[in-house]
């Protein structure tokens, strides 16, 4: 907790946003895994679900990097 003034500020720990970001992004992954090859050729499923898996780690990882600065 961060005191500014009267008021208190609530922040989460790095450490937690890092845990809940990565389980995210693992269900997410695991939502392509499943879906995609249902409506496309397996192969490119499984590989652009993998894109998608890295796309939302680093996308998470830099939200998380711009928030506790």
């Amino acid at each position: 907790m961060i005191s500014a003034g009267n008021e208190n500020i609530y922040t989460m720990d790095a450490r937690a946003l890092d845990i809940i970001s990565a389980v995210v992004s693992f269900i997410v992954l695991l939502v392509f895994i499943l879906v995609l090859p249902a409506v496309m050729e397996p192969g490119t499923a499984y590989l652009l679900a993998i894109v998608i898996f890295i796309l939302t780690m680093s996308g998470a990882g830099l939200y998380i990097n711009k928030a506790i600065s």
